[in-house]
């Protein structure tokens, strides 16, 4: 009786040109989608690699500088750009800190759009003043990006709503209910076999479509690659159970899709917006340009101090002290001002505190609501397993920032103890590493989520009875 009740419904479907359609559709949105992100990818790609081209031809150019001066050749440099000076190499010959995008980028474009995927940190850089973020297009960022995740997230669930909405109120317009609700098979049972297998059908073309896609973009099938199947698949059966339910009401065609379109808006547009606001209005940012004004102020104050300011910072450092500064050389300029910017940081540290931890605040409170939107769960994941994520470029700050750290270590023992920057010291010179590999995965959580959603639908499925009238 089983396999009769499902050889009849995927013939019916046949029948109906659906499996034809769905199949064109889905193969066409996960190719469009999924060549759409892999050319966001190469061109993330390309500019990491030309930054990385100009940082060596720098690089180039400053050691034939440097063995010029070492000979005692002239260069055509102003005085106070000559590599031998630490600031100079210090400050204008910067490193690339670049995020490389892993092979799963182009799934989903996550924060990528909105985060440089690199900066050229300097010795007069500090945690505020570098720019981690980019300017987008305004009408880019308010229609989003076309890619896996927007195909997968917002897209498929509307497939399937126009895929089961009717299951059972076609049954009864058709005038054939009666004949079904005579058989030895529960309703019940009937109608989840009906869903099944269009979630069967649903979930075998859409794999086929993404592995389509994998092989013609030649991405490895590895296990990220089956934990984002796997992802998919979840989301698939909640919106499936969804449809279940409402088709189990036993409600009429019109009526259930504009419940399953209500929820659809409900789920992946209004509860995430709320999210987001909610955000916002609980733990709300220092305003940027009022830090900015602050920054200035003080600054305009410790530039009227900085003798007794620079003498303050040698005493709390006297490892730097080798020599009395002299304020007529370009050192002693460059010694009073890191050490009024040391001051100035210190003074702004709160107010920059303030501002990342309502930050973190604002990120921790999306990540404890997830669980009321399964399509933020989805998102969150999808998210994770192309390394675009809110936690992945968090955590790029914060390597990039320690690493400015060692960049001014480096060269500011030189400024104070007037020392030249020789070639010998380009081997030495930091290097950035960033490991995305540490960040920390919240699939596991998410999907226990997910399953826990779908588990509950399924059991308040019992507790609905079928009309038959």
């Amino acid at each position: 009786m089983l396999r009769l009740n499902i050889l009849t419904e995927f013939r019916t479907i046949k029948r109906n040109y659906w499996l034809s359609f769905i199949t064109v559709l889905l193969l066409s949105l996960c190719l469009y989608a999924g060549w759409n992100g892999q050319n966001r990818v190469v061109q993330r790609q390309n500019s990491i690699a030309a930054a990385i081209n100009q940082m060596k031809a720098s690089d180039a150019l400053m050691m034939a500088h440097l063995d010029s001066l070492s000979a005692g050749h002239e260069i055509n440099l102003a005085s106070w750009q000559y590599p031998s000076l630490p600031t100079a190499a210090g400050d204008l010959n910067p490193r690339v800190t670049p995020f490389n995008p892993s092979h799963l980028s182009f799934v989903a474009t996550g924060q990528s759009d909105m985060f440089n995927h690199y900066v050229k940190p300097t010795l007069t850089d500090d945690n505020f003043s570098i720019a981690f973020t980019e300017l987008a297009s305004p009408v880019s960022l308010l229609l989003g990006n076309f890619d896996l995740s927007f195909v997968l997230v917002y897209l498929l669930p509307l497939v399937i709503i126009s895929f089961s909405y009717n299951i059972l109120s076609s049954e009864k317009e058709q005038g054939s209910f009666k004949l079904i609700a005579t058989s030895p098979l529960s309703l019940r049972l009937w109608l989840l076999q009906k869903v099944l297998v269009r979630f069967a059908i649903i979930v075998i073309l859409l794999l086929t479509s993404l592995f389509i896609m994998f092989i013609l973009f030649k991405v490895s099938i590895n296990k990220l690659v089956l934990i984002f199947m796997l992802q998919v698949c979840l989301y698939l059966a909640f919106w499936f159970v969804l449809a279940y339910l409402l088709n189990l009401r036993g409600a009429s065609s019109s009526t259930n899709a504009i419940v399953l379109l209500g929820c659809w808006v409900i789920v992946v547009l209004a509860i995430p917006s709320l999210v987001g606001q909610s955000a916002n209005v609980l733990y709300p940012t220092p305003s940027r340009t009022m830090l900015i004004n602050e920054m200035r102020s003080l600054q305009a104050t410790v530039d009227k101090e900085q003798d007794k300011i620079l003498d303050d910072y040698l005493r709390s450092h006297p490892e730097l002290v080798t020599r009395e500064a002299d304020e007529s050389t370009a050192y002693g300029w460059w010694q009073r001002y890191f050490a009024s910017k040391n001051l100035m940081l210190e003074k702004m540290g709160p107010l920059l505190t303030e501002y990342d931890q309502s930050l973190k605040k604002q990120q921790e409170w999306v990540h404890k609501l997830s669980f009321l939107s399964p399509s933020i769960l989805l998102q969150n994941n999808l998210n994770h397993i192309s390394n675009t994520s809110t936690a992945h470029y968090n955590s790029y700050r914060e390597s990039v920032l320690h690493f400015t750290d060692q960049w001014r270590d480096f060269f500011l023992p030189l400024v104070f103890q007037e020392e030249a920057f020789t070639k010998e010291m380009v081997a030495k010179l930091p290097k950035f590493h960033f490991d995305s590999s540490k960040v920390q995965s919240p699939i596991l959580l998410n999907s226990t989520i997910m399953v826990t959603i779908i588990t509950s639908l399924l059991l308040l499925s019992f507790t609905i009875g079928i009309k038959t009238e």
